[in-house]
């Protein structure tokens, strides 16, 4: 899992840290980072894949230094647990502002011992047992972490990638959900527009989960019996739900003719059901998003039960009541920014300790609502 994240010359963040649970709820007003951590856990796993550039829109471009710093370079800290060692990956991006480039460097770490070393375009590899390995030039302008293949003496690098790149971002925009699909995709697209897409590839994966995921849908979407992919031409195929009502006969709907919170449910529990024992991380803006009150803590219930266990972690942004009633004071982190500047985090059980005391007959929700955290 990720414990830790650091930040350092991105938007609002200077100096920024903040630690991270199993299951960790990020709240806080609007402008104060939630969706800034989940974009930059984005653009650290796009580049650990390989598929992007220091200074692609989506990564670390030069308009994300903080506007009030005139420092060019941004680092970037990420901690994580995993195998029973302790990962230590650092970036460093300098940027030249006047000509809208960037450069990085990289270091990877595992229990102190080096693993990897990118700096001025040379990397420097490490076996697992900490000896050198080969040193090459690369291009500073992407992850030369990428670049590094599997091999037999650097299994735990390799653990870490493979970790990173199975980390899902997402705020679902069901209204963009594309109904049919002519691939098979490895990765849920930010918006979740590929969603049929991304089940095709994970039932075809491990079709011994879609009767789970089946029995999961029939709970919390009324009349729904079933889920499949129909043929719809030579490699696409349409997402279709099956419906019951009563003693009547099913009935089938395409995916973009059931309504936005279907959908929402649809992907919400698949990516529960499908990320369990998979090596999954799933870090969500706020998922409640066009659900129904009663059916937020039936799935909050759910992936609090299986977040270190069958699944890495969650990280989840929201305002909602029931999320923050339900895993706020457990594990929420408050990020506060103060006259639009820099974003600290804080444990939400230690900011409001002593409001809590002083009005114990509140929910957690409650106090927020009435702005405790001023």
């Amino acid at each position: 899992m990720i414990k830790r994240l650091y930040v350092d010359n991105y938007k609002c963040f200077v100096n920024f840290e903040v630690g991270l649970d199993p299951i960790t709820l990020l709240l806080g007003r609007n402008g104060a980072g939630k969706t800034a951590i989940l974009d930059i856990v984005l653009a650290l796993r796009e580049l650990l894949k390989g598929t992007a550039k220091v200074n692609d829109a989506f990564v670390f471009p030069t308009e994300t230094l903080t506007r009030w710093q005139s420092r060019d370079t941004q680092v970037f800290e990420i901690e994580v647990e995993l195998g029973g060692d302790t990962y230590v990956y650092r970036v460093e991006a300098e940027h030249a502002r006047d000509k809208q480039r960037a450069r990085i460097d990289e270091k990877l770490t595992a229990n102190g011992e080096n693993l990897f070393s990118f700096a001025k375009g040379e990397v420097q590899l490490y076996r697992d047992d900490a000896s050198e390995g080969p040193r090459f030039g690369a291009d500073w302008t992407e992850s030369a972490l990428a670049r590094v293949a599997k091999r037999p003496d650097n299994q735990r690098l390799s653990r870490f990638l493979d970790f990173m790149r199975k980390v899902i971002v997402c705020g679902l925009y069901p209204k963009r959900f594309e109904p049919e699909s002519a691939t098979e995709d490895e990765m849920l697209y930010r918006d979740g527009r590929n969603f049929s897409g991304w089940y095709r590839h994970m039932s075809q994966e491990r079709p011994d989960l879609v009767e789970e995921y089946t029995d999961a849908m029939r709970n919390v979407i009324d009349g729904f019996q079933r889920i499949r992919l129909e043929k719809v031409g030579r490699d696409t195929r349409a997402l279709m739900m099956a419906f019951r009502e009563g003693g009547d006969a099913p009935y089938e709907l395409r995916f973009d003719e059931v309504s936005d919170g279907q959908r929402t449910l649809s992907a919400l529990y698949a990516l529960t059901c499908f990320a369990m024992g998979n090596g999954y991380t799933l870090f969500l803006d706020e998922p409640d998003n066009y659900v129904a009150l009663a059916e937020i803590q039936p799935w909050l219930i759910n992936i609090e039960d299986i977040c270190g266990e069958s699944l890495h972690q969650a990280v989840i942004c929201s305002h909602h009541p029931e999320y923050i009633d339900y895993i706020g004071i457990k594990s929420g982190v408050l990020m506060t920014r103060e006259n639009s500047g820099a974003t600290r985090a804080g444990r939400v059980a230690d900011e409001i300790k002593s409001g809590l005391a002083e009005n114990n007959s509140l929910r957690l929700s409650e106090l927020v609502a009435r702005g405790w955290e001023q």
